[in-house]
């Protein structure tokens, strides 16, 4: 008798232990899943905050970009008509010194040469006209209608007078039109330097906007790219939660074997 006794005592000690157990396991499974979804949604919620952040930033920068690319390509259109104008003026300052330099011959060389010439050649003009005029005052007298304010030989001497002055002060003018020339092609030196730097800063900005380009480009892809992982989430936080809760479920399904095995000891009906 005491024998049975202390079966049906072990008995109940086990059926208790196994409803401990079945009862903590389907606590457990309660708190996993509760826990579980919890950490899911808190995640997938961080990790969509942190991607609405990315994307105002990514905005934010493709706008940024999308200003400096437009402010480049103003200035750059500005120097597609800058850049022709300086390598003009640069020619034009080359040309206006040739002219200048023809000019400074043409003016201290030839001219006076030929006015050197035209004096030479004063004195015996002058004795034709002498010769001249008072032939004409003979013809007068004959019914010739010869009477000038100024008298022929007088005109001529007056011509020669004026001419006289005239050489030297045009061979004067050379050192002001050498610098003057010297001037026009300091200009278009320093005008050719400025195209030139014009040209290379030119290509940088045409670098600058392709970069920038390139830069939009990778920002809108970005862009795209966080709105794909966005909508992902969607569904991937409610799969993971799902997911989380199943597993609860077939973890407290589990405990019916414990609860089972400790209602069939309390009937005192043998355990398979």
């Amino acid at each position: 008798m005491s024998s049975f006794s202390a079966l049906v005592e072990d008995d109940a000690r086990l059926a208790r232990l196994f409803v401990t157990l079945g009862i903590g396991g389907l606590i457990a499974a309660l708190v996993a899943a509760v826990l579980g979804t919890t950490i899911v949604l808190t995640v997938s919620n961080s990790m969509d905050r942190s991607l609405v952040v990315t994307a105002d930033a990514v905005t934010a920068a493709d706008e940024t970009v999308a200003l400096a690319a437009d402010t480049i390509g103003i200035v750059s259109d500005s120097f597609d008509t800058l850049v022709p104008s300086a390598a003009v003026a640069a020619t034009a300052f080359d040309d206006a010194a040739a002219v200048v330099v023809d000019t400074t011959a043409v003016v201290t060389v030839d001219v006076p040469d030929a006015l050197d010439a035209v004096l030479a050649a004063m004195p015996a003009l002058e004795s034709t006209a002498s010769v001249i005029d008072g032939a004409l005052r003979v013809l007068s007298f004959v019914g010739v209608d010869y009477d000038p304010e100024v008298p022929f030989e007088d005109a001529v001497a007056e011509l020669e007078a004026a001419i006289e002055p005239l050489p030297e002060q045009l061979r004067g003018q050379g050192e002001p039109l050498d610098a003057l020339a010297e001037d026009f092609e300091e200009f278009g030196s320093a005008t050719a330097e400025i195209s030139d730097d014009l040209v290379a800063l030119q290509l940088q900005l045409d670098e600058a906007e392709r970069l920038l380009d390139t830069y939009a480009s990778t920002a809108a892809a970005a862009t795209a790219v966080v709105a794909d992982i966005r909508s992902d989430l969607v569904w991937q936080r409610w799969l993971m939660a799902g997911v989380v809760v199943l597993v609860a479920l077939g973890f407290a399904a589990i405990q019916i074997v414990p609860l089972t095995l400790a209602r069939r000891l309390r009937a005192g009906a043998p355990v398979p």
